[in-house]
């Protein structure tokens, strides 16, 4: 973990700053690597650049693990392929653009982006054990193309925490060089109705103007809650939003009037 980083743990059953690690059952807890139980997972994705095709290798845990239990970004939603398979779709968008990711989990959507060119791509998540995952799923998957070594460039795809809210995204800022983002990514992120104002907070300070989009994927519409509230709370941020009527789930949010 990076030495500025905060340990903080995302479960699936709440959100906010009041979610901390509960550390008696996590020491306590042993991974049975030669039992039946084994709760470590690899998923396996293809991603199309140009003609050629790409495998994706990314190591997590099994949805109903333990480990998913009390950390949400430790395992591969459906929405994740969802937007992978849109940026695929799209790739214009991505070309040699700022991106960022917010709640990125195991990693797939920034990986994908930075595949098709992105010219930088920082994946984050506030989650101290996705971004654990996420980081060692980068190392995998992104090393260099060019034959010159096995490192990847991390100038062009990092890692890094990220909070949400006004104060931990102009903090982020600070930390970043003040540089905006012309592409903000997130699948599956939210889960409860405190994120939602936060996650837009974060977007609205980082996302760059006037141009700047924000693609949200939607699969699971946690304790129901539905587009119509998140792009009513997206335009208190002058953020209006397209849905794109053929990538199901699909929301896109740009500057506009209030």
């Amino acid at each position: 973990m990076d030495q500025q980083e905060t340990e903080w743990i995302e479960a699936p059953d709440g959100w906010g700053d009041d979610a901390t690690q509960d550390e008696s059952s996590d020491s306590n807890h042993v991974l049975d690597i030669f039992g039946n139980t084994d709760p470590r997972e690899s998923f396996d994705y293809k991603i199309k650049i140009g003609k050629d095709t790409k495998t994706i290798v990314l190591h997590g845990f099994k949805l109903d693990s333990d480990e998913t239990d009390r950390s949400t970004g430790v395992t591969l939603w459906q929405a994740a392929p969802r937007l992978s398979e849109y940026l695929q779709a799209q790739p214009d968008i991505l070309l040699q653009k700022r991106v960022l990711e917010v709640g990125a989990g195991l990693g797939l959507c920034g990986i994908t982006a930075h595949w098709l060119d992105a010219k930088e791509v920082i994946m984050t998540d506030g989650d101290s054990h996705a971004l654990k995952q996420m980081r060692a799923n980068v190392n995998s998957n992104c090393k260099s193309a060019t034959g010159d070594g096995d490192d990847v460039d991390h100038s062009t795809i990092t890692c890094r925490q990220l909070l949400w809210g006004t104060a931990h995204a102009q903090k982020f800022l600070e930390n970043n060089g003040q540089q905006h983002y012309d592409i903000i990514l997130g699948a599956d992120v939210i889960y409860t109705e405190s994120s939602i104002e936060p996650l837009l907070d974060t977007v609205a300070c980082l996302l760059q103007k006037p141009d700047g989009r924000f693609v949200l994927s939607r699969h699971n519409k946690w304790f129901s809650i539905e587009n119509d509230m998140i792009i009513e709370l997206a335009k208190k941020r002058h953020l209006n939003c397209t849905i794109d009527a053929e990538s199901e789930g699909i929301l896109i949010f740009h500057w506009g009037d209030k």
